[in-house]
């Protein structure tokens, strides 16, 4: 897997570029251009709101919009579709993978670097971009291993069926005994037990 990179830099990195530059062009900084992703419908009557008070007509307004969806709507294709995998901080403070379902709900705010949904909410996004050269198992196995790496001490205090149940409800309901065990081994060295060590990072 590619390195993770925060949210605020995916647009111009792993979005339609075309897209990103012509949006841009109307925008006085890069701030500008993420927040005008997420910009709700310009008003006819007062374009310049839509820019944020720089000058700027209805038709200039509604190319930004168009712009904005498509990017944002790509990328929660790619992360619902897993060519994306995002992990972000909770409420709680605790940091968590985003599963592929919780896009279904769940918005990416690019220019704060957060996910919002009516259920959920997650600070501090960081995105990496899958191998297109990983098969299903292979990329369930790394997302196991990062899930797993994510957990803290407490959490893994429990047994391993225990992770194993927690990691289907939290990550993918599909993970095998199979892929948990291969994981499980990656991160702690062995394949059975509770681990004697905290995981090593990468």
């Amino acid at each position: 897997m590619s390195t993770l990179i925060s949210l605020n830099e995916v647009p111009q990195n792993l979005l339609y570029p075309a897209k990103w530059i012509e949006l841009r062009a109307f925008a006085s900084s890069d701030l500008m251009s993420l927040t005008l992703i997420n910009a709700p419908y310009p008003d006819r009557d007062y374009p310049r709101d839509f820019f944020w008070g720089r000058d700027g007509s209805y038709e200039q307004a509604i190319r930004c919009y168009t712009i904005g969806r498509e990017l944002l709507d790509q990328c929660r294709q790619l992360l619902i579709g897993r060519e994306l995998t995002a992990i972000g901080t909770r409420p709680d403070g605790t940091r968590k993978m985003i599963t592929s379902i919780e896009w279904t709900n769940t918005w990416p705010m690019f220019a704060t670097n957060r996910a919002t949904g009516p259920n959920s909410s997650y600070d501090d996004v960081e995105i990496v971009e899958s191998s297109p050269l990983e098969t299903p198992d292979e990329r369930m196995l790394l997302d196991t291993v990062g899930w797993l790496r994510l957990q803290s001490p407490a959490t893994l205090e429990q047994k391993k069926l225990g992770l194993l149940y927690q990691a289907r409800t939290e990550l993918d309901e599909n993970i095998t005994h199979a892929i948990f065990n291969a994981a499980y081994k990656a991160v702690f060295g062995r394949s059975r037990g509770r681990p004697r060590k905290w995981p090593r990072k990468i």
